[in-house]
């Protein structure tokens, strides 16, 4: 076990990069769009689809580059804190945990390919 590389920051800043411009993304469109509906779809398919979904992909990616590392079990939620005041509300906290339990078993799961790569 590692606590974390320098490639492993790089893609949990990458991981926090992309959490703010996705919800900002949807904070501008939803200034332009006269439609709530339109705006509560977008702010939850953001929420329940692209965030998890972005987590899984960055704690795959790195357990199977690095191995196996307890960093992941909380960076998508810390990453997830400044969008999270920035453009939805305290209730949306809960997502964070959720994001950082589907990225940290991701993690693990990339971490088991990256150790039958390595004993090949």
């Amino acid at each position: 076990m590692r606590w974390a590389t320098k490639s492993t920051w790089i893609r949990i800043a990458v991981l926090f990069g992309i959490y703010m411009l996705v919800p900002a993304a949807w904070f501008s469109f939803m200034s332009f769009s006269d439609s709530m509906d339109i705006v509560k779809s977008a702010a939850f398919l953001i929420l329940l689809a692209i965030l998890p979904v972005l987590a899984m992909v960055f704690g795959t990616w790195d357990g199977v580059k690095e191995g196996f590392s307890l960093l992941w079990l909380l960076a998508p939620f810390v990453c997830f804190l400044a969008p999270m005041y920035l453009f939805f509300n305290d209730s949306a906290l809960i997502y964070g945990v959720g994001y950082s339990l589907l990225g940290f078993v991701a993690h693990g799961v990339g971490a088991v390919i990256h150790a039958r790569r390595v004993r090949k």
